[in-house]
């Protein structure tokens, strides 16, 4: 229990089952897949501003998505196998 609950151990208490930003969510197990919603929801906005024409917006941002999708998994493999370099060395 958290120290903002703690008062309430009460008749609130089951009122305040979950309290935003101090007991998150358990979201450990998935969240590196809420990058899709989040780089299509970025592709979706930038190129509904650039492009010329509705039509060319879904293939380009679903292109965008894969760019940006693609770009963040390589620097993640690339943070990885530095780390497992240093860790290594030391």
């Amino acid at each position: 229990m958290t120290a903002i609950t703690a008062p309430f151990v009460g008749a609130l208490a089951p009122l305040l089952a979950y309290v935003p930003f101090i007991d998150p969510l358990p979201v450990w197990d998935y969240w590196p897949w809420q990058i899709l919603p989040l780089a299509l929801a970025i592709s979706v906005v930038y190129k509904s501003i650039k492009c010329h024409t509705v039509a060319q917006v879904p293939r380009e941002a679903l292109v965008l998505t894969l760019w940006i999708v693609l770009s963040m998994a390589g620097v993640a493999a690339g943070v990885l196998l530095v780390t497992k370099i240093f860790v290594e060395w030391t």
